[in-house]
Protein backbone atom coordinates (compact mmCIF):
# COMPACT_ATOMS: atom_id res chain seq x y z
CA UNK A 1 0.00 0.00 0.00
CA UNK A 2 2.81 2.61 0.86
CA UNK A 3 4.41 2.00 -2.52
CA UNK A 4 1.41 2.27 -4.00
CA UNK A 5 0.58 5.50 -2.51
CA UNK A 6 4.39 6.30 -3.29
CA UNK A 7 3.77 5.91 -7.27
CA UNK A 8 0.16 8.02 -6.78
CA UNK A 9 2.40 11.16 -5.59
CA UNK A 10 5.19 10.26 -8.65
CA UNK A 11 2.55 10.27 -11.10
CA UNK A 12 1.04 12.99 -9.87
CA UNK A 13 4.26 15.53 -10.10
CA UNK A 14 5.15 14.04 -13.18
CA UNK A 15 1.60 15.48 -14.27
CA UNK A 16 2.11 18.50 -12.63
CA UNK A 17 5.39 19.34 -14.25
CA UNK A 18 4.07 18.13 -17.95
CA UNK A 19 1.17 20.50 -17.21
CA UNK A 20 3.60 23.69 -16.20
CA UNK A 21 6.06 23.37 -18.99
CA UNK A 22 2.67 22.56 -21.48
CA UNK A 23 1.38 26.18 -19.99
CA UNK A 24 4.41 28.07 -20.78
CA UNK A 25 4.97 26.64 -23.88
CA UNK A 26 1.33 27.46 -24.90
CA UNK A 27 -0.47 30.90 -26.63
CA UNK A 28 -3.25 29.91 -24.68
CA UNK A 29 -4.22 32.33 -22.21
CA UNK A 30 -6.85 30.57 -20.79
CA UNK A 31 -4.72 27.46 -19.98
CA UNK A 32 -2.10 29.67 -18.77
CA UNK A 33 -4.69 30.83 -15.56
CA UNK A 34 -6.24 27.46 -15.31
CA UNK A 35 -2.53 25.86 -14.59
CA UNK A 36 -1.10 28.78 -12.33
CA UNK A 37 -4.45 28.40 -10.61
CA UNK A 38 -3.69 25.22 -9.83
CA UNK A 39 -0.03 26.29 -8.71
CA UNK A 40 -1.34 28.38 -6.52
CA UNK A 41 -3.65 26.42 -4.99
CA UNK A 42 -0.72 23.74 -4.64
CA UNK A 43 1.24 26.22 -2.86
CA UNK A 44 3.81 26.23 -5.45
CA UNK A 45 4.27 29.90 -5.87
CA UNK A 46 7.16 29.99 -8.06
CA UNK A 47 5.92 28.05 -11.05
CA UNK A 48 2.70 29.81 -11.09
CA UNK A 49 4.59 33.35 -10.97
CA UNK A 50 5.97 32.41 -13.76
CA UNK A 51 3.02 31.98 -15.60
CA UNK A 52 1.40 34.93 -13.94
CA UNK A 53 4.20 37.16 -14.98
CA UNK A 54 3.27 36.15 -18.75
CA UNK A 55 -0.54 36.39 -18.57
CA UNK A 56 -0.99 39.57 -16.31
CA UNK A 57 0.52 41.94 -19.21
CA UNK A 58 -1.93 39.82 -21.67
CA UNK A 59 -5.29 41.31 -19.65
CA UNK A 60 -4.65 44.87 -18.42
CA UNK A 61 -7.48 46.81 -19.43
CA UNK A 62 -9.57 44.15 -19.17
CA UNK A 63 -12.48 42.75 -16.08
CA UNK A 64 -9.45 40.03 -15.10
CA UNK A 65 -6.87 42.35 -14.47
CA UNK A 66 -7.29 43.47 -10.98
CA UNK A 67 -8.06 39.68 -9.73
CA UNK A 68 -4.62 38.73 -11.76
CA UNK A 69 -2.54 41.51 -10.97
CA UNK A 70 -3.91 40.46 -7.10
CA UNK A 71 -3.17 36.85 -7.49
CA UNK A 72 0.76 37.48 -8.72
CA UNK A 73 1.41 40.16 -5.70
CA UNK A 74 -0.19 37.18 -3.37
CA UNK A 75 1.94 34.99 -4.87
CA UNK A 76 5.25 36.77 -4.85
CA UNK A 77 4.11 37.62 -0.97
CA UNK A 78 3.94 33.79 -0.41
CA UNK A 79 7.09 33.18 -2.20
CA UNK A 80 9.00 35.39 0.40
CA UNK A 81 9.68 38.10 -2.60
CA UNK A 82 9.08 40.61 -0.15
CA UNK A 83 10.71 43.71 -2.19
CA UNK A 84 8.53 42.69 -5.31
CA UNK A 85 5.35 42.01 -3.61
CA UNK A 86 5.77 45.56 -2.12
CA UNK A 87 6.01 47.16 -5.36
CA UNK A 88 3.28 45.28 -7.01
CA UNK A 89 0.57 45.68 -4.25
CA UNK A 90 1.36 49.43 -4.57
CA UNK A 91 0.79 49.46 -8.15
CA UNK A 92 -2.48 47.47 -7.36
CA UNK A 93 -3.51 49.75 -4.96
CA UNK A 94 -2.52 53.09 -7.33
CA UNK A 95 -4.59 51.22 -10.47
CA UNK A 96 -7.90 50.08 -8.89
CA UNK A 97 -8.86 52.81 -7.01
CA UNK A 98 -12.43 51.68 -6.94
CA UNK A 99 -11.35 47.64 -6.12
CA UNK A 100 -12.62 46.53 -3.43
CA UNK A 101 -9.49 44.93 -2.63
CA UNK A 102 -7.46 48.13 -2.16
CA UNK A 103 -7.69 47.98 1.29
CA UNK A 104 -6.52 44.92 1.27
CA UNK A 105 -3.58 45.74 -1.16
CA UNK A 106 -2.81 48.77 0.62
CA UNK A 107 -2.57 46.96 4.22
CA UNK A 108 -0.43 44.40 2.41
CA UNK A 109 2.20 47.22 0.66
CA UNK A 110 2.86 47.98 5.29
CA UNK A 111 3.22 44.18 5.59
CA UNK A 112 5.38 43.13 2.56
CA UNK A 113 7.94 46.04 3.97
CA UNK A 114 7.69 44.34 7.62
CA UNK A 115 8.73 41.30 6.30
CA UNK A 116 11.96 42.96 5.49
CA UNK A 117 12.51 44.67 8.46
CA UNK A 118 15.69 43.57 10.59
CA UNK A 119 16.15 42.47 14.02
CA UNK A 120 16.65 46.04 16.32
CA UNK A 121 20.29 45.82 15.99
CA UNK A 122 20.14 46.37 12.09
CA UNK A 123 19.89 49.36 9.93
CA UNK A 124 15.79 50.50 10.68
CA UNK A 125 15.21 52.17 7.66
CA UNK A 126 13.36 49.13 6.15
CA UNK A 127 11.12 49.15 9.80
CA UNK A 128 10.57 53.49 9.19
CA UNK A 129 9.02 52.78 5.92
CA UNK A 130 6.51 50.03 7.06
CA UNK A 131 5.29 52.00 9.82
CA UNK A 132 4.87 54.81 7.68
CA UNK A 133 3.17 52.46 5.08
CA UNK A 134 1.06 50.59 7.85
CA UNK A 135 0.48 54.21 9.60
CA UNK A 136 -1.13 55.60 5.72
CA UNK A 137 -3.54 52.25 5.80
CA UNK A 138 -4.79 53.69 9.49
CA UNK A 139 -5.25 57.18 8.66
CA UNK A 140 -7.59 56.01 5.11
CA UNK A 141 -9.04 53.01 6.62
CA UNK A 142 -9.94 54.03 10.66
CA UNK A 143 -12.46 51.64 10.78
CA UNK A 144 -10.63 49.30 8.42
CA UNK A 145 -10.78 45.63 8.62
CA UNK A 146 -7.17 45.09 9.25
CA UNK A 147 -6.68 48.13 11.67
CA UNK A 148 -6.17 45.55 14.58
CA UNK A 149 -3.43 44.08 13.04
CA UNK A 150 -1.51 47.31 11.66
CA UNK A 151 -2.01 48.87 14.89
CA UNK A 152 0.13 45.75 16.69
CA UNK A 153 2.31 45.85 13.79
CA UNK A 154 2.73 49.39 14.55
CA UNK A 155 3.72 49.49 18.29
CA UNK A 156 6.03 46.25 17.47
CA UNK A 157 7.96 48.33 15.24
CA UNK A 158 8.19 51.15 17.85
CA UNK A 159 9.44 49.28 20.29
CA UNK A 160 11.90 47.97 18.00
CA UNK A 161 12.64 51.82 16.85
CA UNK A 162 12.69 52.85 20.33
CA UNK A 163 15.43 50.05 21.45
CA UNK A 164 17.63 50.80 19.04
CA UNK A 165 17.82 54.34 20.06
CA UNK A 166 17.92 53.49 23.40
CA UNK A 167 20.74 51.18 22.63
CA UNK A 168 22.59 53.56 20.98
CA UNK A 169 21.93 55.95 24.12
CA UNK A 170 23.69 53.04 26.34
CA UNK A 171 26.40 52.28 24.16
CA UNK A 172 27.58 56.53 24.30
CA UNK A 173 27.26 56.11 28.23
CA UNK A 174 29.16 52.82 28.37
CA UNK A 175 32.36 54.74 26.72
CA UNK A 176 31.58 57.86 27.83
CA UNK A 177 34.68 57.09 30.59
CA UNK A 178 37.03 56.49 28.29
CA UNK A 179 36.17 59.27 25.55
CA UNK A 180 36.92 62.66 25.03
CA UNK A 181 33.92 64.56 25.16
CA UNK A 182 31.85 61.09 26.20
CA UNK A 183 29.99 62.34 28.88
CA UNK A 184 28.84 64.90 26.62
CA UNK A 185 27.98 62.74 23.63
CA UNK A 186 25.77 60.25 26.44
CA UNK A 187 24.21 63.34 27.83
CA UNK A 188 22.82 64.62 24.36
CA UNK A 189 21.93 61.32 23.44
CA UNK A 190 19.86 60.55 26.21
CA UNK A 191 18.18 64.60 25.83
CA UNK A 192 17.04 63.12 22.19
CA UNK A 193 16.31 60.36 22.93
CA UNK A 194 13.77 61.58 26.02
CA UNK A 195 12.39 64.17 23.40
CA UNK A 196 12.03 61.47 20.57
CA UNK A 197 10.52 58.88 21.80
CA UNK A 198 7.88 60.50 24.37
CA UNK A 199 5.73 57.17 24.56
CA UNK A 200 8.75 54.76 24.99
CA UNK A 201 8.44 51.86 27.77
CA UNK A 202 12.71 52.93 27.70
CA UNK A 203 12.00 56.39 29.04
CA UNK A 204 12.40 55.69 32.65
CA UNK A 205 16.12 53.93 31.28
CA UNK A 206 16.73 56.88 29.48
CA UNK A 207 16.08 59.23 32.75
CA UNK A 208 18.09 57.57 35.01
CA UNK A 209 21.02 56.97 32.54
CA UNK A 210 21.00 61.04 31.93
CA UNK A 211 21.21 61.54 35.85
CA UNK A 212 23.88 59.18 35.87
CA UNK A 213 26.08 60.83 33.06
CA UNK A 214 25.71 64.14 34.20
CA UNK A 215 26.50 63.31 37.47
CA UNK A 216 30.00 61.67 36.11
CA UNK A 217 29.91 64.80 33.95
CA UNK A 218 30.38 67.28 36.73
CA UNK A 219 32.57 65.29 39.12
CA UNK A 220 35.09 64.83 36.42
CA UNK A 221 35.32 68.44 35.58
CA UNK A 222 37.32 71.58 36.67
CA UNK A 223 36.35 71.81 40.55
CA UNK A 224 34.92 75.85 40.04
CA UNK A 225 32.66 73.94 37.11
CA UNK A 226 31.13 71.20 39.53
CA UNK A 227 28.56 73.19 41.10
CA UNK A 228 27.28 73.68 38.22
CA UNK A 229 27.16 70.83 36.14
CA UNK A 230 25.80 69.13 39.70
CA UNK A 231 22.67 71.45 39.80
CA UNK A 232 21.83 70.31 36.27
CA UNK A 233 22.02 67.13 37.81
CA UNK A 234 19.68 67.92 40.12
CA UNK A 235 17.21 68.86 37.78
CA UNK A 236 17.53 66.03 35.46
CA UNK A 237 16.89 64.11 39.21
CA UNK A 238 13.51 66.21 39.97
CA UNK A 239 12.46 65.54 36.74
CA UNK A 240 12.95 61.86 36.48
CA UNK A 241 11.89 61.81 40.51
CA UNK A 242 8.80 63.01 39.29
CA UNK A 243 7.97 61.53 36.26
CA UNK A 244 9.31 57.62 37.28
CA UNK A 245 8.15 57.96 41.29
CA UNK A 246 8.07 53.94 41.24
CA UNK A 247 11.42 53.33 38.51
CA UNK A 248 13.46 49.85 39.38
CA UNK A 249 16.52 53.01 38.99
CA UNK A 250 14.61 55.06 41.49
CA UNK A 251 17.23 53.54 44.97
CA UNK A 252 20.29 54.08 42.56
CA UNK A 253 19.12 57.52 41.51
CA UNK A 254 18.75 58.17 45.15
CA UNK A 255 22.21 57.21 45.82
CA UNK A 256 23.23 59.66 43.01
CA UNK A 257 20.93 62.51 44.88
CA UNK A 258 22.48 62.08 47.86
CA UNK A 259 26.29 62.07 46.43
CA UNK A 260 25.10 66.24 44.74
CA UNK A 261 24.18 66.53 48.56
CA UNK A 262 26.58 65.61 49.73
CA UNK A 263 28.75 67.31 47.58
CA UNK A 264 27.06 70.76 48.41
CA UNK A 265 26.88 70.40 51.88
Amino acid sequence: MKQFTILILIVLAISSCSSYQKAMKSEDNQLKIQVADSLYAAEKYGKAINLLEKIVPQYRGTDSAAPLALKYANALYFDERFPESGYQFETYRNSYIGDPNREYATFMIGKSLYEMAPIYSKDQEPTERAMAKFQDYINIYPNGEYLEEANAFVDEMRFKLDKKAYEIAKNYHKRAPFSRGGFVSAITTFENFITDHPGSEFQDDAQFYLIDSQYSYAINSFPSLIPERLKIAKEYYDTFADRFPDSEYKAEADELMALINDYNN
